[in-house]
């Protein structure tokens, strides 16, 4: 009976954990993307959000306005990254009146971190299926014999 080492339960456990995490944000962007209203947002509030060292990539938040003239909020938070300060009323999508972020209106903001976790989560998936197989395979020398499985070479016993 195999089991899983160390390494391989951290990696299980953190493709699991990190799946879920990935897909379960771009599901709730994507429901937003379909289920949301649209409208504008004015970027007025911008900062440094540098997660690489290069100092190029910017959050911003500011006014939104929906698209059909309904409602405006004063403050949403955009979720996602600029390479500069939009100069330009930017399309996105928010859950409602109460909103207090946007969502972009690009696929690449549910797609690609939904592909990721779903990948993540089908690695750990893959190890725990795995670790559950190895643990209920036969022990090595039987081949999966049953204790019954040697009768069939002993001679039957003599009638009396």
């Amino acid at each position: 009976m195999g089991r899983m080492k160390p390494g391989r339960i951290l990696t299980t456990v953190v493709a699991l954990g990190g799946g879920m995490f990935l897909l379960g944000g771009s599901l709730l962007r994507l429901e937003t993307q379909l289920t949301g209203t649209p409208g504008h947002f004015r970027a007025e509030h911008c900062e440094i959000y540098d997660t690489d060292g290069d100092g190029n990539s910017l959050t911003c938040s500011g006014p939104f306005e929906a698209e059909d003239g309904s409602f405006r909020i004063a403050e949403v938070q955009v979720d996602t990254t600029f390479e500069e300060k939009p100069t330009e009323p930017v399309v996105v999508t928010v859950d409602g009146p109460s909103a207090a972020g946007a969502v972009k209106n690009e696929n690449g903001v549910w797609l690609i971190p939904g592909t990721t976790g779903l990948i993540c989560f089908l690695v750990g998936a893959w190890n725990v299926r795995q670790a559950v197989r190895s643990r209920g395979a036969a022990p090595s020398g039987t081949n999966g014999a049953t204790s019954d499985a040697g009768t069939a070479d002993r001679p039957a016993p003599s009638p009396s």
